[in-house]
């Protein structure tokens, strides 16, 4: 019987040397061993058990403590008293703590989950014998069992929590006349540890019963069970409408859902980009006077903006990545980078503030930054870069101005409803009330916040903005094609009609550039010639990196590379040039860039994710459409 209402207790030793100090007293400090060396000379407990007007058990408790201490070592005890019973409270309240006189004793509560723990300690040292008395009151502490088909009073008195033995241990339990009446046969008291049922004397007293037990060791208890004719004591109410927190927590769940419904409706209105042209078709040159950085921006793909421009001022020839020889780097086991400053010809004002940023304000020539360790400095001008092209690209027209005002009303109705529907269902569960529908109106009140913020969480895209979203969509399904069916979209008509790469600029070399690596003039693209076709699917890795499909594109590029037998002049490695040695290659360099230069931050300030299903947009259709040759 042992452990199925347990109360755990405590010795308090008090080590500070700051309570020491402040009474003027030597600090005195010893081991947990040696402050748990005194013992309790006995332990009683009255418990008086009666019902409310309801029919509902109201059990007052008496329990006195004799403890033994040596000198200076003690300064009191701790008691934790049962403050939740069959999964509900027990409405626990300590009405006094004397000594044997009756005089108060210095004592403080705090809750610990299902205890409430009585610390009785003052500021002195206590020794010999000193007795704690403890008054409390609780409620609703009977309940039905099957096996006996009866109501119980299931007690253990004395708790298995303590590291102290007890010389004796009593519990007298006093019923009140109609509970007398009520009683049954069963009636049962144990002791030992955890697990144990060692026969524990038994009394039958005038209005109740009493148990003795001598010699109990550490952690060892007394339980009792005294059985009443079922339905003796009205079990507590924790239905639904027991209580109004249930109710109320459910209001505000539904409240919550208004709110976030309404976040919906703002979305498909005052915060729904501009109608687009419905229509996908796949480029294969990024869209003009649009950087690597407003591009991110504008497709919600920050995160990944830090690689993807690094990336692109490299193809551009503004910059070249350099793999540490095995015998200089820092850490043996892995590839180790830095970035070598080559020329800032040909960069546009975001490039080169992003230089700026990396390689500070001179820009010499062959200048290198170590990417083995983390550059604090370089990713908050980033960081302030990023945010400055998010600003401008409102200012520019890509993005429309937010409806602040009518966002923060609505956030903050949702995140106060949502708060209130959480903190009222935790109320309701704390004090078992509403069953399992608490859990549901704190799960929607928790959900509803989410949503409420993430559905307005977003900035609109004007026309010209939208333009350029499509444009990076027919991009990414560009990109996401096979290297056949690329070939033969560059033979189409759709692929002629678009404006080519130059085919002239060399493999090695720093030909003309717009920030990518190519001009927008030459002829059309001929899908034969190898060094075009490189041109072009180097100028399109920062948006494989923007699309996630780096590893992919960077592959491509290696098989392109070695068919001209020549070595990338963005970047050198080690040893003869690898196709697949350098696929890998970028992808470490790109996680060490990520590591870097990238804020930990990210985010987009809304955007348009370029999905992979290329959904339209809210409420319009999309047809995605290649060369019909494809």
């Amino acid at each position: 019987m042992l452990g199925g209402v347990k109360r755990r207790a405590m010795y308090l030793g008090m080590l500070s040397v700051l309570v020491g100090a402040a009474v003027g007293m030597p600090a005195a400090v010893a081991s947990a061993d040696e402050l748990d060396d005194f013992e309790f000379s006995s332990f009683d407990g009255v418990y008086e058990l009666s019902t409310d007007a309801d029919g509902r058990s109201v059990l007052e408790v008496q329990e006195t403590l004799v403890a033994v201490f040596p000198p200076e070592q003690n300064r009191g005890i701790r008691r934790e008293l049962v403050d939740r019973y069959d999964g509900h409270p027990t409405d626990l309240r300590v009405l006094s703590v004397t000594d044997e006189n009756g005089d108060p004793r210095e004592y403080e509560t705090e809750d610990d989950g299902d205890f409430e723990v009585v610390t009785i300690a003052g500021d002195d040292f206590v020794e010999g014998e000193q007795t704690y008395v403890i008054t409390y009151e609780q409620h609703n502490v009977t309940r039905y069992f099957d096996d006996t088909d009866a109501d119980e009073f299931y007690w253990d008195v004395n708790g298995t929590g303590w590291a102290q033995p007890f010389g004796v241990v009593t519990a007298r339990v006093v019923l009140e006349p109609e509970l007398q009446r009520a009683l049954t046969d069963q009636v049962t008291a144990v002791s030992g540890a955890e697990g144990d049922s060692n026969p524990v004397e038994s009394f039958t007293t005038a209005d109740g019963y009493e148990f003795t037990q001598t010699d109990l060791g550490p952690g060892e208890n007394l339980t009792f069970a005294i059985g009443f004719d079922e339905g003796t004591f009205v079990p507590r109410d924790g239905s639904f409408g027991a209580a109004p927190w249930p109710l109320v927590s459910v209001l505000l769940a539904g409240a919550s859902l208004l709110v976030a419904g309404g976040a919906a409706l703002l979305r498909r209105t005052r915060l729904r980009d501009a109608p687009g042209r419905g229509i996908i078709v796949a480029e294969y040159l990024p869209p003009k006077g649009v950087g690597v950085l407003l591009a991110s921006t504008i497709s919600g793909t920050t995160t990944k903006a830090t690689t993807a421009q690094i990336l692109a001022l490299a193809v551009a020839r503004n910059l070249r990545i350099v793999e540490v020889p095995r015998m200089e780097r820092k850490k043996k086991s892995k590839p180790e980078y830095h970035l070598e400053f080559l020329t800032a010809e040909g960069a546009d004002a975001d490039s080169l503030a992003f230089l700026h940023a990396i390689f500070g304000d001179s820009l010499d020539a062959g200048e290198t930054r170590d990417l083995a360790q983390p550059d604090a400095k370089a990713v908050t001008k980033i960081s302030a870069l990023q945010a400055a092209v998010t600003k401008r690209a409102t200012a520019d027209g890509y993005r429309r101005a937010l409806p602040v005002g009518l966002i923060t009303l609505v956030v903050v109705v949702g995140l106060l409803v949502g708060l209130a529907a959480i903190v009222f269902s935790i109320v309701s569960l704390v004090q078992a009330y509403g069953g399992f529908v608490p859990v549901i109106s704190l799960t929607v009140g928790a959900l509803a916040i989410v949503a409420t913020v993430a559905l307005v969480a977003r900035q609109p895209l004007e026309p010209k903005g939208v333009e350029v979203r499509d444009h990076l969509r027919g991009l990414k399904v560009y990109i996401a094609l096979a290297e056949a069916d690329r070939l033969r979209y560059l033979q189409s008509p759709q692929g002629a009609e678009r404006v080519p790469v130059n085919g002239g600029a060399p493999v090695n070399g720093a030909g003309a550039t717009d920030g990518t690596g190519a001009t927008d003039a030459g002829g059309p693209i001929d899908p034969d010639d190898t060094a075009q076709v490189l041109r072009l699917n180097e100028r399109l890795l920062p948006y494989a990196v923007l699309f996630g499909a780096e590893k992919e594109w960077v592959e491509e590029i290696g098989r392109y590379y070695e068919r001209l037998d020549a070595d990338p002049y963005w970047y050198y490695g080690q040893g003869h040039f690898n196709a697949a040695i350098f696929a890998s290659s970028i992808g470490s360099v790109s996680t060490s860039l990520s590591s870097s230069y990238s804020s930990s931050s990210g985010g987009s300030a809304g955007g348009c994710p370029l999905l992979t299903s290329y959904a339209a947009d809210e409420g319009g259709s999309v047809d995605v459409r290649v060369a019909p040759s494809l």
